[in-house]
């Protein structure tokens, strides 16, 4: 298992424990639980296949294209990046509710 697997199953954790905090402490709608739910099973998928499912590459018309590509910044990039901005993301919405 690879660096970009190990990180995209770290990244489906975060998501799936905020999702789980979200439901039991009733914050957030339905349209956040969605997209919440929705990015831990890509995170899900990528983990397990190794790469975004042709399926979903399909649906989506192409816009979501293979790791593979050389048109795409390096994981090594965006991965770093997007779990800080998940972490910060987690604690300003812990910090918002227990101001509320």
């Amino acid at each position: 298992m690879n660096t970009n697997r190990v990180a995209a199953g770290i990244l489906s954790l975060v998501l799936s424990a905020l999702l789980g905090w979200s439901i039991v402490a009733g914050v957030g709608d339905l349209r956040t639980g969605i997209i919440l739910g929705g990015g831990v099973a890509l995170g899900v998928l990528y983990t397990a296949f190794g790469r975004v499912p042709d399926w979903i590459r399909d649906r989506t018309g192409g816009t979501i294209t293979d790791d593979d590509d050389p048109s795409n910044i390096s994981p090594r990039v965006y991965l770093p990046i997007i779990l800080v901005a998940i972490l910060v993301a987690i604690g300003a919405f812990v910090v918002v509710v227990s101001v509320l």
